[in-house]
């Protein structure tokens, strides 16, 4: 059996004695149901859109149980599901560092969600239904986002 350690922290420096919290030495757990694992890294053209994950493609991974999706430039991710039969899909900003190949924070979560926020480290545990396509959009017109996803079930 297979198991994500994600360590949390946060620092919001508002000049002064910064608000802090979170820990480097402790970890939260994911207990991996399968041991499978995809690591994968995309080049997104400027103002393009491409497909990362899809749930038919990579059906050992389909349910995943940990997503970690990180870029250098601030991109739109899109996230669809069927929910309830029907189509349905929300985007989220996720914030790069603005340096090329060096990642800004983390967007982590898991298939089964209701709703997601973008920041550095986001659990869920939603029941409304689960990911079937993530999508990347890269709004910028001049810089190519690097983009790393990691499935892991």
């Amino acid at each position: 059996m297979a198991v994500v350690q994600i360590y949390q922290y946060f620092v919001i420096d508002k000049g002064g004695s910064p608000v802090q919290g979170g820990s480097l030495s402790e970890a939260r757990s994911i207990t991996l149901g399968d041991g499978e694992v995809i690591d994968r890294s995309f080049k997104i053209g400027t103002t393009s859109a491409v497909k990362v994950w899809d749930k038919t493609a990579d059906a050992a991974l389909g349910d995943f149980d940990f997503l970690w999706l990180e870029t250098d430039l601030d991109v739109l991710v899109s996230f669809t599901t069927d929910a309830g039969g029907d189509d349905e899909y929300f985007v989220v900003e996720l914030k790069g560092s603005g340096i090329a190949g060096k990642p800004g924070p983390a967007l982590v979560l898991g298939s089964d969600l209701a709703h997601q926020f973008d920041g550095t480290v986001d659990l869920f545990d939603g029941t409304e239904d689960t990911i079937d396509e993530v999508f990347v959009y890269n709004e910028d017109s001049t810089d190519t986002a690097r983009v790393r996803l990691v499935v892991a079930t």
